[in-house]
């Protein structure tokens, strides 16, 4: 029971992982894209706003959203380079990309990549920093995270050779024994994967087997058990069909009590014989009187008084209480699924929502999640915390807890919760 129950959440989990990882590398991509771009741009000098949007870039971690560290830091002068980042980020939205496996995912990416470079290769902040040394790279990186088809990575090698700029510096050009390297991983991984699935599919043929046994012998043990009792049974129609073939007139046996001593019927009109050697006491003409003893007449009990009912209290309604609910984290559209709420916080809550008695369709909510659980909502808060909350300060690596500044509002809207007003957080 409980290996199935290991299959299965696997086969759940499976899917959404594998959309969260195709996710993942085309913000990771994005990024190294951005931070390319910005480098190039701090190079050239006098650029102090292009410095820091640089520096949050370095300091983001993989998976977070470059466009919006350029849409708060940079402002609306570099907005231009975000809408260039938004191309590449694209690939993110379609539903096929995020089912996709990770080869056909990392097909995808390489070719966006791709397009990317070859519609802006004629502007210099983007020819110039992505050169083939650098592009190659990236996509190391992104192999990584999701394993190519061995034709995809040698058909994108030749692509870059055939880049301008394919021929690199020694300083960035990247060697042999790191692609031996990275080839190494990658047949490690697919053999950990290999021996995930095998034992996998050993312990389901294991469980099926251990089943069938304890089946055959539960069947054996019952069908022994049944075969007994149909026995038992027959034996005594057997025996009840013997006692109802008997005779008639066979002889009543010596213990059988004579029928006149017991029937009250025949025992009055039996004669009494007496019994020889003895002198009756009394004449047999005399009769036997008895004593008679007086009765009083019975008096009438008076009735008993009647009670008279209790009127039943009015009760009265309790009134209504406030309701605290918890809830994982909302879709991108900030929709908190009424199915999903729960009145105790568990691992899966992120969000507090209280429903005040006088209002029932209002709540007001504040991001509230165990603590061992806060580092896995910072890593994907682009999916689980922005659809709900604004920040007051950028993200940065260095941060493991998240306050709430100001409460959120919600209103329940076809069985769930929508957001109407956005709650307001720190990174701390």
């Amino acid at each position: 029971m409980r290996f199935t129950f290991l299959f299965a959440l696997t086969t759940l989990t499976l899917p959404a992982l594998a959309q969260n990882m195709n996710v993942a590398a085309v913000d990771t991509l994005t990024k190294d894209v951005a931070i390319a771009v910005f480098d190039n741009i701090v190079k050239t000098g006098n650029q102090p706003v292009a410095e820091a949007v640089y520096e949050q870039l370095l300091l983001c971690d993989d998976g977070c959203d470059p466009q919006e560290i350029i849409r708060q830091t940079g402002g609306s002068s570099w907005s231009q380079v975000g809408q260039k980042m938004q191309e590449l980020a694209m690939l993110k939205m379609t539903q096929r990309f995020r089912e996709a496996s990770p080869a056909e995912a990392n097909a995808a990416i390489r070719q966006q990549l791709t397009g990317f470079y070859v519609r802006h290769k004629a502007m210099k902040p983007y020819s110039v920093p992505l050169t083939a040394a650098v592009q190659a790279a990236m996509l190391v990186k992104i192999d990584r995270m999701l394993p190519p088809a061995p034709d995809t990575v040698a058909q994108t090698s030749t692509d870059a050779s055939q880049m301008p700029g394919g021929t690199i510096d020694n300083e960035s050009n990247i060697s042999p024994s790191a692609l031996a390297m990275s080839k190494l991983e990658r047949s490690v991984k697919d053999e950990q994967d290999k021996n995930f699935w095998t034992m996998i599919v050993s312990g389901l043929i294991g469980l099926i087997t251990g089943a069938g046994a304890v089946y055959f012998l539960l069947y054996r043990t019952l069908k022994s058990e049944t075969d007994q009792l149909k026995g038992e049974n027959a034996a005594l129609s057997r025996e009840n069909d013997t006692l109802r073939r008997k005779p008639a007139n066979d002889p009543r046996p010596r213990n059988t009590p004579r029928p006149d001593l017991y029937d009250p019927q025949l025992r009055s009109t039996s004669p009494i014989e007496p019994t020889p050697g003895l002198t009756p006491v009394f004449p047999a003409s005399a009769p036997v009187e008895l004593p008679v003893v007086p009765t009083q007449p019975l008096q009438p009990s008076e009735p008993a008084a009647t009670a008279e009912p209790t009127p039943a209290l009015p009760q009265t309604p309790e009134p209504p209480r406030d309701e605290v609910l918890y809830f994982p984290p909302p879709s991108p559209a900030g929709i908190f699924d009424g199915a999903q709420q729960n009145d105790r916080i568990s691992p899966e809550s992120a969000y507090r929502f209280e429903v005040r008695s006088q209002t029932p369709d209002q709540a007001q909510f504040r991001f509230e999640a165990e603590t061992g659980r806060v580092a896995r909502f910072l890593t994907y808060r682009n999916y689980m915390i922005e659809p709900a909350c604004d920040s007051e300060n950028s993200y940065a690596s260095q941060y493991t807890r998240i306050i709430t500044q100001r409460e959120g509002e919600a209103v329940r809207e076809n069985g769930g919760w929508r957001v109407v007003k956005k709650a307001l957080i720190r990174y701390e």
